[in-house]
């Protein structure tokens, strides 16, 4: 498990903002490798298609915690 930058983790705060239910596409691939690095895994990032709406969330949600437990 790795750190995102202090730059990264602001960046992470303000567009996880604006994420409510829909991912924007321009983000997908920013956040994937935000959780690729804070996981210290490096796996491929999953489609945008409705299939893949759990492995999206689930990323989602781990860089929602990521910033929460950053911010105590």
């Amino acid at each position: 498990m790795a750190d995102l930058s202090i730059e990264d983790l602001e960046r992470l705060k303000k567009e996880l903002a604006g994420v409510k239910n829909y991912l924007p596409e321009h983000l997908m691939g920013t956040f994937w490798s935000w959780c690729n690095t804070i996981r210290g895994l490096k796996t491929p990032q999953p489609c945008s298609c409705k299939s893949s709406a759990k492995h999206w969330g689930s990323c989602v949600e781990e860089l929602r915690n990521y910033v929460r437990n950053k911010s105590e």
